[in-house]
């Protein structure tokens, strides 16, 4: 009462009784828990009351009440009419009473709903004073994230709950001006065993008792955050591995026809063109060598929903072609329509020059073999027509009407062996008599012929490398490889020309073996055959050594010459490239390996030895035809004949007539046991035997080797009767030189 004392008297006298007391009373409930009660009145006349009330407003409320009770009974002493506006006054201040309780009622409910839902929220949350950093409030949620107890949490300080690296950035972030809630973004907070993990801070900032302070939600989200870390290094590493691919990488929209993104490799495998240069670029034409190549594509995309292995030709930004491998997955479901396509492409030009060239040399072994097959079986057969017809001739006279038709099939049994010899060297399965040789001396050997053959209005020019290396060859097909390629040479210059031959030294490095497979690397002796004539149209260029392929008239060329070239030169163990543009000549470069050895010399045939006595020979052939003929003639040239049908049959044949046999006759490819492992076989059972083999070809290369370097002699389908007469006498010559050596006392060395 003595707040209410102190107050002045006011005075009454001038109070209308129509006059009314309005009081307005309002309760403002804080998330604090606290009350404040404005009141205003208004008296006209006493105005000090109103403004005293103001003043104050931090009365409790009961006082509140006291003072205005007090009040009223000063005023019911002074009149009536003040009685009945006190009546009124304190009527209204009951009601005010009342609703002021609901009020403060329902304040306390909100406090307490606030209250549980800051304890029980399951999100860490606390309260600090911006100014000390002192918390002040903490719910369950941050004790158990934090680990502390409430007495320990209550003592820290807001910058305690951070590692000491991130104090200063927090501090930073603190003086910060703004009212109300933010977001603080991600910070590494630390808990009371030193363990930390990423917090996601949500902050509402607010003042209470007169300090600001901030109220924290912190959610730990370690687990989202490495997640998301793992995904931006996953983003990040796939980004490196595309942008450093070797091959293109691109999304492209068939539909629309453009390039959506790109990695460098796919830029640079188009020529350099900028980003805006790309995104600008329409695939139909300005990319595909073929427009169609896009709806080829499209097509296939929805036919397979996938891109596998699609070959096709782009042009680079200078309008170079290059040859391209493609495989692609579109981003639409199978049953959708496809339109954006994840693109892998990979330059194979080189590879695809690498392919063709592959292929041309398999088609020319498949031809080859078949061409080879066909010709032994045909050498086989014209051996039969061959001995046959000699054998009639030697009854027939001259004037015999039967003697002209038997020479026709004579003359035409050579020209049949002409063609199936061009054909075995084409399939390289002839029979070579390789020796150690200097290129020079076999070019200039060949000269005189070759200037017969090219006619006098080509001027013939040579160059010979010097200090060439040697190279192992049969001097015999090269020759006819340099005869071959200057008749071609001829026939491209029908009005003259000049055509150049040149020998020199040649080292292939990797790089050149690698752009010319399947050419190895190392020292060479190149051949260069070069005319002026009308060139080769590239479109049939890589066809040029197809067997019977000609761009001659015909009858004026078979189409194996330059397969025959190819033959001899693959056979010898060397690599041959044209080089050729219409209008500009031919250039053949051949090429064969060098060896260190000394060129051997020629031996010059001599006397055949006459052979005393009668001679028995073996013959062991599987075709019954070639062995009756073979037996007739060499029966007719003088010699006992025995026969046997295979390997195997001549094994028993020669164990049974050992001391017998002169000469075994022997065909290399035969069922069974063929010529070349007959031979070893009879070797161990008469080391001295003498061996004469024949055959149309051979496929075993290394026995072929081995043949030729013991001096066998060997005798080449078809033949005829006097080129079996001279082989058989040769063989039984090297047997009696071989025997007389034997026999020869040795000399001894005398000492002077």
């Amino acid at each position: 009462m003595s707040i209410v004392n102190g107050l002045p008297a006011p005075s009454f006298s001038k109070l209308a009784y129509s006059r009314s007391l309005p009081l307005l009373a309002g309760l403002v409930t804080m998330g604090a828990g606290f009350s404040v009660l404005y009141v205003h009145a208004t008296f006209g006349h006493v105005p000090g009351l109103a403004a005293q009330l103001l003043t104050h407003a931090s009365i409790a409320l009961p006082m509140t009440f006291g003072l205005i009770a007090g009040m009223g009974v000063r005023l019911m002493q002074k009149s009536d009419a003040g009685r009945r506006d006190l009546l009124i006054a304190n009527q209204e201040l009951e009601r005010i009473n009342q609703q002021l309780k609901i009020e403060a009622q329902r304040a306390h409910q909100s406090e307490e709903r606030v209250r549980l839902l800051f304890a029980n929220n399951p999100y860490p949350m606390w309260v600090f004073d911006c100014g000390t950093l002192a918390i002040t409030e903490v719910n369950e949620a941050a004790l158990r994230q934090y680990g502390y107890t409430r007495e320990e949490f209550l003592v820290l300080r807001a910058a305690d709950l951070r590692p000491p690296e991130e104090v200063p950035r927090f501090l930073a972030r603190l003086r910060d001006q703004y009212e109300g809630y933010r977001w603080r973004g991600i910070w590494v907070h630390r808990r009371k065993d030193g363990s930390t993990f990423q917090a996601e801070i949500c902050a509402f900032r607010f003042e209470s008792d007169g300090s600001v302070r901030d109220l924290v939600l912190a959610q730990d989200v370690s687990a989202r955050f490495n997640a998301e870390e793992a995904v931006r290094d996953s983003q990040a590493a796939l980004k490196f591995m595309v942008d450093n691919a070797p091959f293109g990488i691109c999304s492209a929209s068939l539909k629309r026809d453009c390039l959506l993104e790109f990695n460098p490799a796919a830029a640079e495998m188009l020529g350099g063109y900028t980003r805006e240069e790309m995104l600008s670029l329409r695939l139909s034409t300005q990319v595909f060598a073929d427009p169609n190549d896009r709806h080829r594509l499209l097509e296939e995309v929805e036919r397979c929903h996938r891109i596998n292995a699609f070959e096709n030709t782009v042009l680079r930004k200078d309008g170079k072609p290059i040859r391209l491998r493609t495989w692609g997955v579109p981003r639409s479901e199978p049953d959708e329509e496809p339109d954006v396509v994840n693109i892998y492409s990979q330059d194979v030009t080189e590879q695809s020059t690498l392919e063709q060239q592959v292929r041309q040399v398999q088609k020319l072994e498949a031809v080859g073999r078949l061409a080879g097959g066909i010709a032994h079986d045909f050498n086989n057969i014209l051996v039969v027509i061959r001995l046959s017809t000699e054998l009639m001739l030697r009854n027939v006279s001259l004037d015999n009407p039967l003697s002209k038709p038997l020479l026709q099939v004579l003359n035409a049994s050579d020209r049949a062996a002409a063609l199936t010899r061009q054909l075995l060297a084409f399939g390289r399965q002839q029979v070579m008599q390789s020796r150690t040789v200097n290129l020079n001396t076999l070019v200039a050997d060949t000269l005189k012929l070759l200037r017969r053959t090219i006619g006098e209005d080509i001027q013939l020019v040579t160059h010979f490398g010097e200090d060439l290396h040697n190279t192992r060859l049969d001097p015999d097909q090269l020759a006819q490889v340099i005869m071959n390629l200057a008749i071609n040479a001829r026939d491209a210059m029908p009005s003259g020309g000049t055509l150049t031959i040149e020998t020199r030294n040649a080292t292939l490095d990797e790089s050149y073996a690698k752009a010319h497979g399947p050419v190895q690397a190392g020292r060479y002796v190149m051949l260069v055959v070069t005319d002026t004539g009308c060139g080769i149209d590239k479109a049939i260029l890589p066809r040029i050594f197809d067997p019977f392929f000609t761009t001659k008239e015909v009858g004026k060329g078979t189409g194996l010459g330059l397969s025959i070239v190819y033959g001899i030169v693959k056979q010898s163990g060397g690599y041959i490239w044209v080089y050729s543009e219409p209008g500009h000549g031919t250039s053949f470069k051949l090429y064969f390996p060098v060896t260190e050895a000394a060129p051997e010399i020629t031996r010059e045939r001599g006397e055949l030895l006459p052979v005393a006595g009668e001679k028995t020979l073996l013959v062991v052939e599987d075709e019954a035809e070639i062995r009756q003929n073979l037996r007739e003639c060499l029966k007719q040239l003088g010699y006992r004949v025995l026969e046997a049908v295979d390997g195997i049959d001549a094994l028993e044949v020669f164990a049974a007539h050992r001391r017998e046999i002169d000469l075994v006759l022997t065909d290399l490819v035969m069922p069974r046991v063929g010529g070349h492992e007959l031979s070893a076989r009879l070797a161990q059972m008469e080391p001295s035997v003498s061996m004469l083999f024949m055959s149309g070809y051979t496929e075993n290369t290394a026995a072929r080797r081995e043949i030729l370097s013991k001096d066998s002699v060997f005798l080449t389908k078809p033949f005829s009767v006097a080129d079996l007469s001279e082989a058989v006498q040769r063989a039984l010559t090297l047997q009696a030189l071989r025997h007389a050596e034997a026999m020869a006392p040795a000399c001894e060395e005398v000492q002077i």
